[in-house]
């Protein structure tokens, strides 16, 4: 099957890719899994000098790569320049990451309570290790993944989104070119997504599976595991057993995140800061702040400010440095940001005070939907099952709400009353931080914060459906199993070896 490849802005053929096959996508596992052991026996300094290594690789080719996630991705240039500088400051900085604790990938030692002798607690790879990631970062989440994989030993697959393949695949022809001495152990599968991972799941070579998609797509995999374990079921005694072993999943998912404005802060600059906040790459991440919430007693101020912010932002061209909203992924987000606006006008009392326009080609490319913000009384939300869809699901794409609380309390009420908890950030004099800090349901809290802090250095993930299994994670650390180990030897010397 071939895959073409168009600019997201123009609609110009970039590449056509032929699509893995099945067969294809086995002889890549087989031939990556094949490093699990030579990859065990390197040491951890040989491959901190390989990361450092790759990243001049990828320096010297930053203007074709950042050109690359420009086009197919949609991406304005000023993001991917975000993109590149997230994972090339990372590899450049690997060893500060290690000497902080951020990724603590050495042995740790452990005292047995009888005989006081210290026993060693070990960290190893899991062996061959998947990573599925999204469209709407081509570079720094594929090459995070691989980094980490490489950083902690195990061989590995990357499966970047079909929708823009070809940042990752030059990447990596990047740096198959170099002199990489492991180039065998890692690899690129370019397939649907459905398809690549029954492949992935049905692998016994398969040992982790790393994955960044919504929860809806997350919970389908894991559906799609139990199912293949089931058709595994084999009776021994009148006793089921299923034969296939565990697999490890990492999921990192959608985002609904809350921004909280209080009074007694500076409205114009949290305007401006919102703005950056919700609609930076169309808005289409998944910790853009997407359910704005503002004290009753500022309310009508913040949102005057608001909109004076949004009508100064501009659409169009990626590659005009001043362009902040280029063109949506796919024409699937902009039918849902229509499904998303208009389903909650359907809603007594909600008002649609700017955008909800779109530019539709009738093609695959240059689609754009106006930045748009949507009012949402209280009232219409404390029904949780009936409050409207833009409430309750990510918005991935430029569309935002605004609620008015009435308190402090409610405004933490209205924050937590979601399925998800990636994010949460907070405006607000100094004397309700304590309280937000305690409350919030969100891996990450950001109070009177600049937005955009995002770099390898943070974690990913968040609480409830935001994170599978919930809580913020560093890959690294999903990539590592534990093994203790006591040496008895000297104790048991005379015993063992007669001496």
């Amino acid at each position: 099957m071939k895959l073409d490849i168009l600019d997201k802005y123009t609609g110009e053929l970039i590449d056509s890719l032929e699509a893995d096959t099945e067969e294809t996508i086995k002889e890549k596992i087989q031939r990556t899994a094949k490093w699990e052991y030579k990859l065990l026996n390197t040491t951890l300094d040989e491959r901190l000098d390989t990361i450092k290594d790759i990243a001049k690789v990828l320096i010297k080719d930053k203007e074709k790569i950042k050109k690359i996630i420009v086009a197919e991705g949609g991406l304005p240039v000023k993001y991917s320049e975000w993109e590149f500088q997230m994972i090339t400051k990372a590899y450049n900085n690997i060893d500060w990451l290690l000497e902080s604790g951020i990724f603590p990938l050495n042995d740790e030692t452990i005292p047995d309570l009888d005989t006081n002798k210290i026993s060693i607690i070990k960290k190893q790879p899991m062996g061959l290790t998947i990573g599925i990631t999204p469209r709407n970062t081509p570079m720094s989440l594929p090459m995070y993944f691989w980094g980490a994989s490489f950083l902690t030993g195990n061989p590995a697959i990357i499966k970047p989104s079909t929708a823009c393949p070809l940042t990752m695949k030059y990447c990596i022809d990047q740096i198959k070119a170099s002199d990489f001495p492991f180039n065998d152990a890692y690899d690129l599968v370019i397939s649907p997504g459905d398809f690549a991972t029954k492949v992935f799941i049905e692998s016994n070579l398969v040992k982790n599976i790393v994955c960044v998609a919504s929860s809806h797509t997350a919970k389908q995999i894991l559906i799609d595991y139990a199912d293949f374990l089931k058709k595994n079921i084999k009776k021994y005694l009148g006793i089921n057993m299923i034969t296939q072993p565990f697999k490890n999943f990492v999921f990192e998912c959608a985002g609904n995140d809350a921004g909280i404005v209080m009074p007694g802060v500076n409205l114009e600059l949290v305007a401006k800061w919102n703005i950056i906040a919700s609609y930076t790459n169309s808005g289409q991440q998944c910790f853009s702040m997407k359910r704005i919430i503002v004290h009753e007693d500022i309310y009508d101020d913040y949102i005057e400010l608001l909109q004076k912010e949004i009508e100064k932002l501009k659409m169009g061209d990626p590659r005009d440095p001043q362009t902040d909203l280029g063109p949506l992924g796919s024409r699937r987000i902009l039918m849902m940001m229509e499904v998303m606006v208009s389903e909650a006008q359907e809603h007594k009392g909600v008002k649609v005070l700017c955008g909800a326009e779109k530019i539709d080609t009738g093609k695959s490319y240059g689609l754009f939907y106006k930045p748009t913000l949507v009012e949402i009384p209280r009232e219409n939300i404390l029904n949780f099952d009936k409050a409207p869809f833009l409430w309750r699901e990510e918005a991935f794409g430029p569309v935002r709400s605004i609620t008015k609380a009435n308190s402090l309390e409610d405004a933490i009420f209205l924050a937590n009353h979601s399925n998800y908890g990636m994010r949460a950030v907070v405006y607000t004099p100094s004397e309700h931080i304590e309280k937000f800090s305690t409350e919030l349901q969100a891996g990450s809290l950001y109070i009177n914060s600049e937005p955009m802090q995002a770099n390898i250095s943070t974690a990913l993930g968040g609480w409830k459906d935001s994170s599978y299994p919930p809580g913020i994670k560093y890959y690294p650390q999903e990539m590592v199993q534990t093994k203790i180990i006591y040496n008895g030897s000297e104790k048991m010397a005379k015993q063992l070896f007669n001496s």
